[in-house]
């Protein structure tokens, strides 16, 4: 007889593991020996279906599936389905069934769920990808067991595989059985805000009938919104429940048109019960969970919980308790740098030490420490400002006005948010910065000798930065220790900068400021014009650089020498730079050829980098003496010789902006440069496996690594990436959010001609052609096309590796399409009436799943 250890009962059975029972298993098991509500059932582990998958695996169907290309998968998942669909139970299978069976009635009906040991983790939902069969009464429990374990074997869950990098030629399947509650209502409960990331709201999808129309995205259900720290239902929205679904006595289950479609299916005294037993399974599993529930006989169920793949967590020390005054924070990694996903480890520490240094040597002191009293904390590959502390300091608008500058969307979702509930008690100096007074006469005489005489400042400055890179170069290619050549070369980097391009910089924005108090509205497209093709900017030289380098044959000796001289001057930048274990144009060369190949393939002697750098700088000439002309004219000779003034200063300086970055990459690659060679000596003595490890370490794990000799170097770099590795998992993160979760953004804006709205479902903004489907192989959905669909139940799966974006007629928030986009990171608007007719194949539509709006794309 097969063993009873192959089949977990719940509540009261065995314990289990995950590999044994799969995802939805072990969550119901562990749930219901917490005291949960949990409708009884027993999990047919991934042993009990040993005989089936090796019965398959000698099959010619799973010879083909093995060997099949991506092209082939989906005919081979079809054909090993078709072949599974003859098994049948071996004796000890039916009878370990039968035994577990006799604890219910003669009349017990039962979900039967596919449960993979894959599925429901924490970085993976698979939802809906798996199969459900309801209403299965006792003598059809072995067709149902059959198809519920088939569907490991389709092609939508091999696709979902494939696509997160899961290994398709290993099926395991495990199969819950479990009591069917005949629900009144059934739904799906967040015990966070899956839009907002909000960890103070739960969200609610509920339906009359069987849950099935909600997960599934057949019907738009009843939405509330839960402040769980008041209890108050805080909103709540009427949903279409356009059908329902219901248990028959005898079995199987009935589609029945809307019922009550105008009534709320729960009370807000059941919303809140329901969100009290939603925070009991959070509390149970230690973090925000999905939940899918029933309601029967005034007693809510607890059908599934699973852990929410698809949210931004924040570290413990970013948290304030729901009852303290909340922090709000900025993601400068993203605002600044433009980087979405986590610095490195060594990165991190790198930025810190920068940081730092930078904040010392200006202010006396550092700007990084307690993430809610400090103005800056730079932890797990992001740097974060505090903007609660610089609203202390300078308010919410002066401080909007300069978030402006680098995030329009953040500063607006700024000015709009309630500064009093924001607002830190004090800001992160309690006293005038004295030190600064201390660092400005050198600044200061640079700066007036910019406004004086700006050509001579460029030169001067030009010969400094020459003199500054060829002897901070040799300072650092020495024995050194890898801190000691990061506490030389990163503070004498950030001095120079400060002393020298900054200036130059702040030279020009003030003669820019100046310029156009002049020049008013007099003509804004010549104003434009006169600030494009500015000379001194060391990222439009590069480019150029590389353009002539593309004329020249590659192979000679004028090709050679210029590629040398170009990696010694550029070759310290790269793709992601900011993060020193980005590898760098001299360790690329094969990208710098490409590049160089794709310019040469592409320019012509009218249409080049060059050419267009010199219409833009004649066009910048010509914009300036029209101007010139226009000021004499309306303000007179007083004013214009002003305005030619600021203009020789903006003209020789303006290009420093990009100065600053060139020369900290500039730094940052020497340490970078330290760290490899140190890498290679830690391979040799066998600590690090590879040289890239080192990015996994800090500054702090090599010096300790320097001393001790024990220190164990891969475990503090697993250790190091454990927080980051989740962040990166995030298909979105946000620019703004507050330290209980919350995303904040902009409120909505009224629709404008052209625009679609519904109801946002997954945060994002892409554009995109339509492609409307009525069913999943209707037709092709290319990558980056757009789906629009009337709703999407889990046989859409695959289409969703190739959409941009998703737009549904019907469907809430939870439904399995909802839970797909955001785990993909795609924008998604549901709840638009006929939006299968609304746009042709092709028309090119832009969706902003964040304010629920889809504007159609006018193409001149």
């Amino acid at each position: 007889m097969l063993k009873t250890s192959t089949i977990f009962k719940f509540p009261c059975g065995p314990e289990a593991t995950l590999s044994q029972v799969g995802g939805k298993g072990l969550s119901l098991i562990k749930s219901s020996e917490s005291g949960m509500p949990v409708p009884p059932g027993f999990v047919l582990s991934v042993h009990f279906f040993t005989p089936w998958l090796e019965q398959l695996k000698t099959s010619p169907e799973w010879t083909a599936f093995s060997q099949a290309t991506a092209e082939q998968m989906q005919a081979t998942c079809s054909a090993l389905k078709s072949a599974s669909a003859g098994f049948t139970f071996t004796n000890e299978q039916r009878e370990a069934i039968d035994e577990f069976l006799e604890d219910f009635e003669v009349d017990a009906l039962f979900a039967v769920r596919s449960s993979s040991p894959e599925e429901d983790l924490e970085g993976a939902s698979f939802a809906g990808g798996y199969e459900t069969i309801l209403g299965v009464n006792k003598t059809s429990i072995e067709s149902a067991v059959r198809r519920a374990f088939a569907s490991c074997l389709d092609f939508r869950v091999a696709a979902y595989k494939r696509e997160h990098g899961f290994d398709v030629s290993s099926p395991k399947i495990a199969v819950v059985v479990q009591r069917q509650i005949a629900s009144k209502v059934a739904g799906v409960g967040f015990s966070i805000n899956p839009l907002t990331n909000n960890f103070d709201e739960a969200v609610i999808n509920a339906n009359f009938g069987l849950g099935e129309t909600v997960v599934g995205g057949l019907a738009t259900p009843d939405t509330f919104t839960v402040d769980r720290n008041a209890r108050t239902v805080s909103n709540k929205q009427l949903g279409g429940k356009e059908t329902s679904i219901w248990l028959d006595d005898s079995g199987g289950t009935t589609e029945k048109p809307a019922v009550q479609k105008n009534d709320f299916c729960l009370t807000d005294q059941q919303v809140l019960e329901l969100s009290d037993l939603i925070a009991k399974v959070e509390g149970i599993y230690g973090k925000p969970i999905d939940t899918e529930w029933a309601l029967a006989e005034n007693q809510f169920y607890l059908l599934q919980a699973r852990p929410i793949t698809a949210y931004m967590p924040l570290a413990s020390n970013m948290v304030t308790s729901p009852c303290e005054r909340k922090s709000l924070f900025l993601d400068a990694t993203i605002v600044v740098q433009g980087l979405y996903k986590p610095m490195s480890p060594m990165g991190t520490s790198v930025i810190a030490r920068v940081l730092t240094a930078a904040s010392e040597h200006v202010l006396g002191q550092s700007i990084l420490g307690d993430p809610h009293k400090s103005v800056a904390t730079v932890q797990n590959g992001r740097i974060y400002i505090n903007l609660s502390v610089m609203m202390a300091m300078f308010g919410r608008d002066k401080l909007a006005q300069v978030v402006q500058q680098m995030d329009p969307t953040s500063s607006q979702a700024l000015c709009e948010l309630d500064e009093h509930a924001y607002k830190a008690e004090k800001g992160a100096f309690s006293h005038p910065p004295f030190h600064l007074l201390m660092q400005l006469p050198e600044p200061i005489l640079r700066l007036l000798e910019s406004n004086l005489l700006p050509e001579h400042a460029h030169k001067s400055v030009d010969r400094a930065i020459a003199n500054f890179m060829v002897e901070t170069r040799e300072h650092a290619q020495n024995d050194k220790s890898v801190m000691d050549v990061a506490n030389d070369v990163i503070p004498a980097g950030f001095k120079f900068i400060f002393r020298h391009s900054v200036p130059l910089f702040a030279a020009s924005r003030a003669a820019l400021e100046q310029m156009k108090s002049i020049v008013g509205d007099i003509n804004q497209p010549a104003w434009t014009k006169i600030q494009r093709a500015l000379p001194n900017n060391v990222t439009t030289e590069m480019g150029l650089a590389l353009y002539h380098l593309a004329l020249l044959e590659p192979g000679s000796a004028a090709y050679r020498e210029g590629w040398k001289l170009f990696v010694d001057l550029y070759g310290h930048r790269g793709p992601e730079e900011f993060d020193i274990a980005s590898p760098r144009y001299r360790d690329q060369a094969q990208l710098l050829h490409d590049q160089i190949e794709t310019l040469r393939k592409s320019a012509n002697t009218t249409d080049n980098p060059q050419a267009r750098f010199e219409q833009a700088q004649i066009e910048r000439h010509e914009a300036y003496e029209e101007l010139c002309e226009q000021i004499q004219k309306q303000h007179g000779w007083v004013q214009l010789k002003r305005f030619q003034a600021m203009y020789r200063v903006f003209e020789n300086t303006s290009g420093y902006r990009e100065m600053h970055k060139y020369l900290l990459i500039f730094v940052i690659d020497l340490l970078r440069q330290r760290l490899l060679s140190r890498a290679q000596q830690l391979v040799s003595e066998g600590r690090l496996d590879n040289v890239g490890q080192i990015f996994d370490l800090t500054l702090d794990d090599v010096t300790e690594a320097d001393s001790n000799s024990h220190y164990d170097l891969r475990a503090a770099g697993q250790s190091n990436r454990t927080f980051s590795n989740r962040l990166a998992a995030v298909p979105s993160l946000p620019a703004l959010f507050d330290s209980r979760g919350k995303i904040l953004r902009p409120a909505p804006r009224a629709p404008r001609e052209g625009e679609v709205v519904g109801t946002p479902i997954s945060s994002g903004v892409v554009r995109g052609r339509i492609k409307v489907l009525h069913a999943p192989d209707e037709k092709p959905l290319l990558r980056g096309e757009i789906l629009v669909a009337r709703a999407t139940d889990p046989g859409w799966t695959p289409l969703f590796v190739n959409a941009a974006a998703v737009i549904l007629e019907i469907g809430g928030m939870l439904q399995h399409g909802a839970l797909v986009a955001r785990e993909y990171g795609l924008p998604c608007v549901s709840g638009i009436p006929n939006a299968t007719a609304l746009w042709e194949d092709g028309t090119i539509v832009e969706v902003d799943g964040t304010a629920g709006i889809i504007r159609t794309v006018d193409l001149i």
